[in-house]
C-alpha cells in the first residue's frame, strides 16, 4: 500500500483523472454479454476513446504536467471537464446522479472464477430485451483497434495500480436511449476539449485523428465490422431544451449543447465523423461489390447507399451512344486516352475521354471476355463512379464502360472506361499526363515548391486508397492526369486526378486478379514479382525467385509510386533516367532489373536525389522502393493480415507522407 502511495504522489492530477477517463472507456467496452443489435455502440465509445488520446497526445499528457501544452488559467477547466467525464463512465449505468445505487442498473460487477470461466449471462426480465447473442463474448474486439498507443497502455497501468480500479463490467440490461446519450455527451465533452487548442494543436490533432482512423479500417476487414463502424458515426441523440442555467463554465457548455439534464423525447444531432463514416462506406462497398451473396438491398440500407445494388451495378453503357471523336486514335492500346462524347437520346452532349482495358478472348470460339474479368470490369466502373459521390481518392469521374463492339459486329476484345471532365475545364480541354510533360520539351521543370507539393498529394492518395484495401495495381506517369485549358505552360500541380486503375479487387481477397498484359513501357513502373503478361518464364534474379503470377500487395503500388516520386525529382521519365533506349520494344532481362539498378548504389541514381533535393526525398523514395523492409516488416509478409496491413499503414505515413508534409521549400 505503501509504494501505491509513493506512486500516486508523483503522478499529477490531470494525469490521474484523465487515467480514469481512459479506464472507464475500457471499462464499457470490455463490458462482457452486449447484444449483437448494440456493438456498433460499443464501437462508438472506442471511437470516442481514442478521439481523447489523441486530444491528449497532442496537449502533452503525461505523469507530470512540466509539458502540458495548456495554459495555467485553462487548467482548472481542463480538470473540471476530464473529472466529469471520468465520473460519467464510471458510474454509467450503475448509479444516478446523487451515486445512489440504481434498482435496475444496466451494468454490473463481476469476478472471473479461477478457472476463468465467465458467469452465465444476466437473466432478462422482458422478453423484448433478449438477444440472440447475448451470450457470446467478443474476445477480439480490442484487436479491432490500435494497441500500439504508449499513452493507452500508461493510462491503463496507472490505474490498475489506484484504489479505486473496479472489477469487470458485464451487461444487465440495455438502455440503448440512455447509451446514446451518453455517446453524444461524450462526444460533446471531446469537443468542448478540441476548442480549448490553438490553430497549430488542431491541425495536429486533425492529422493524429485520420491516421488513426486508418489504422482503424485497417484492423476491420469484414463486412460486419464495417457496417458496425458506419452504424457508430450516425448515432441519434433525443433532447430537448427544459434545463436549468448553471455558472459552471463546463455545465453551461453542455447544457447549451442540450446534454445536461435532458429530457430525451425530441431533436436530433448530426453524426460527428464524416471521415471515418465515409472510409467505413467506401471499403464495405469494397468488399461487398462483386458478390451478390454480400451485396443485398439490406446491406445498401445498413450503409445508407443512396441507390440499390441494381443501380449501382448497373454501369454498362451503350456502344451506340458513344461518339469518338480522334478517328485516328479509335484502335488506340492499353492505356491509350481517346476524346469521345457520350449522348444517350434525348440527352445532351457530355465530353468524355475513353481509357481501353484489353483482354483476351475465351475461347478460339468465342470472342467473349471471361466472366471473371467482365464482373471485375463491373465492379471497377461501379467502385469509381460512386467514388465521384464523394471525391474521395483524385479520381475522375467515371460514367461506366462498354464492350467495344462495333456497328458491323466486329468484337475489339477490349473494354472502354469513360470518364467525364471535371467540372472546372472547358469541355474541348484534353487531359494532360504527367508522362507528357516530363517529355514535352516546351516546358521547363516545375519550382522545388510544385514538385514537393505533387509528390505529396500523390502520396497521401495512395495512403487513403490502401486505407480501404482498394489497389490501383497500375501507377504509372501516363496515368497521373492534368486538366489546364491554356495549356501545359500553366499547370497546377496541386490538381492531380489519379486514372488508369487496373482491373480491381480488395486487398483481401485471395483470387488471383488479372495480370496486366506485357508491354515493357508499363512493366517498367511494376515491381519485378508482378511484371508481364504471366506467359513469361519465372525469372532468377541475384538468387531471388521472381515469379509475374505473384498475387497483388499493396507494397507493389508503393514500388511504383517510388518510381513516379523519383520521375518528378528528376523531371524525366524512368527509362530516360536509367538510359534504357526505345522502351517500347525493351525485352523482359531489361525491365526485371529496374528495381535491383534503382536501389544500387553504384548507378548513383538515389545519390542524385539526395544531391539535388535533399535527404528526406531520397529517403522518401528509397522507402517506397524498397518495400516491406523499409517499412519494419519481415520480407515475405502476409499484407493481406490486418496487423501487418496496419504496420505498413502506419509506416507509410510515417516514412512516407509525413516526411512531405512537413517539408517546407
Amino acid at each position: 500500500m505503501a509504494e501505491i502511495g509513493t506512486v500516486l504522489s508523483v503522478v499529477s492530477l490531470t494525469f490521474q483523472v484523465f487515467s480514469g477517463c481512459v479506464q472507464g472507456y475500457q471499462l464499457l467496452t470490455d463490458a462482457k454479454h452486449m447484444p449483437s443489435d448494440c456493438q456498433h455502440l460499443r464501437v462508438r465509445f472506442k471511437t470516442e476513446q481514442y478521439r481523447l488520446l489523441n486530444w491528449a497526445d497532442v496537449v502533452k499528457i503525461e505523469e507530470t504536467d512540466d509539458h502540458l501544452l495548456i495554459s495555467t488559467t485553462s487548467r482548472g477547466l481542463l480538470l473540471d471537464v476530464l473529472e466529469q467525464q471520468r465520473v460519467l463512465l464510471h458510474h454509467f449505468g450503475r448509479v444516478d446522479d446523487k451515486y445512489k445505487k440504481l434498482s435496475k442498473p444496466l451494468l454490473v460487477e463481476y469476478e472471473e472464477g479461477s478457472n476463468g470461466v465467465l458467469p452465465d449471462p444476466p437473466a432478462y426480465s422482458d422478453e423484448s430485451e433478449r438477444s440472440p447473442t447475448a451470450q457470446r463474448v467478443d474476445s477480439g474486439f480490442q484487436s479491432r483497434f490500435p494497441q500500439s498507443e504508449a499513452l493507452l497502455k500508461k493510462s491503463l497501468a496507472w490505474a490498475k495500480r489506484s484504489r479505486e480500479y473496479p472489477r469487470r463490467l458485464k451487461w444487465a440490461s440495455i438502455d440503448k436511449g440512455k447509451m446514446e446519450m451518453l455517446v453524444h455527451k461524450l462526444s460533446s465533452f471531446n469537443d468542448f476539449m478540441s476548442e480549448m487548442l490553438n490553430n497549430a494543436q488542431l491541425e495536429s490533432l486533425a492529422i493524429k485523428q485520420t491516421r488513426t482512423e486508418f489504422q482503424i479500417m485497417q484492423l476491420n476487414s469484414s463486412i460486419q465490422n464495417l457496417v458496425q463502424i458506419f452504424e457508430s458515426t450516425t448515432l441519434t441523440n433525443k433532447h430537448d431544451g427544459r434545463r436549468r442555467r448553471s455558472t459552471n463554465p463546463v455545465r453551461a457548455f453542455m447544457q447549451a449543447r442540450g446534454l445536461d439534464e435532458v429530457d430525451e423525447e425530441e431533436g436530433i444531432v448530426k453524426p460527428r465523423q464524416p471521415n471515418l463514416r465515409a472510409l467505413a462506406q467506401f471499403k464495405a462497398l469494397n468488399s461487398a461489390i462483386e458478390d451478390p451473396t454480400l451485396f443485398t438491398e439490406e446491406f445498401a440500407h445498413s450503409i445508407a447507399l443512396t441507390h440499390t445494388p441494381s443501380q449501382i451495378r448497373s454501369v454498362e453503357l451503350d456502344r451506340s451512344h458513344i461518339h469518338i471523336q480522334d478517328k485516328e486514335f479509335e484502335d488506340a492500346g492499353e492505356g491509350q486516352r481517346v476524346e469521345a462524347y457520350y449522348q444517350p437520346p434525348r440527352s445532351k452532349k457530355t465530353s468524355v475521354w475513353i481509357e481501353w482495358k484489353t483482354y483476351e478472348p475465351q475461347s478460339f470460339t468465342s470472342s467473349a471476355p471471361d466472366p471473371k474479368i467482365l464482373e471485375r470490369v463491373k465492379a471497377l466502373a461501379a467502385l469509381l463512379k460512386e467514388n465521384n459521390r464523394t471525391d474521395q481518392f483524385r479520381a475522375p469521374h467515371c460514367l461506366g464502360y462498354f464492350q467495344d463492339i462495333d456497328a458491323e459486329g466486329e468484337d475489339h476484345c477490349r473494354f472502354g472506361l469513360v470518364f467525364e471532365k471535371p467540372v472546372e475545364a472547358h469541355s474541348t480541354t484534353r487531359p494532360t499526363s504527367l508522362h507528357a510533360l516530363l517529355t514535352s520539351k516546351e516546358i521547363g521543370v516545375p519550382s522545388l515548391t510544385d514538385r514537393i507539393v505533387l509528390m505529396r498529394l500523390l502520396s497521401e492518395t495512395i495512403e487513403r486508397l490502401h486505407a480501404v484495401n482498394w489497389l490501383h495495381k497500375g501507377l504509372r506517369s501516363s496515368n497521373i492526369l492534368f486538366f489546364s485549358d491554356s495549356g501545359a505552360q500553366d499547370i497546377n500541380y496541386s490538381e492531380p486526378y489519379i486514372s488508369g486503375f487496373d482491373y480491381s479487387r480488395p486487398a483481401m481477397n485471395d483470387d488471383m486478379t488479372e495480370r496486366p498484359p506485357e508491354d515493357a513501357a508499363s512493366d517498367i513502373y511494376r515491381h519485378p514479382r508482378v511484371q508481364g503478361s504471366g506467359n513469361r518464364d519465372t525469372s532468377i534474379l541475384n538468387g531471388t525467385f521472381y515469379s509475374p503470377s505473384s498475387s497483388y500487395k499493396k507494397s507493389y503500388d508503393l514500388y511504383s509510386l517510388g518510381v513516379i516520386l523519383l520521375e518528378i525529382a528528376y523531371w524525366k521519365p524512368i527509362d530516360v533516367i536509367l538510359n534504357i533506349p526505345d522502351i517500347q520494344n525493351a525485352r523482359p532481362s531489361v525491365t526485371i532489373k529496374v528495381r535491383q539498378r534503382l536501389l544500387d548504389e553504384h548507378e548513383g541514381v538515389l545519390g542524385y536525389v539526395k544531391s539535388y533535393l535533399g535527404t528526406t526525398v531520397e529517403g522518401v523514395v528509397r522507402a517506397c522502393l524498397e518495400g516491406p523492409k523499409a517499412f519494419m516488416l519481415p520480407e515475405g509478409s502476409d499484407e493481406r493480415k490486418k496487423e501487418v496491413g496496419a504496420m505498413l499503414q502506419k509506416m507509410f505515413y510515417e516514412m512516407v507522407v509525413k516526411e512531405l508534409v512537413l517539408m517546407r521549400v
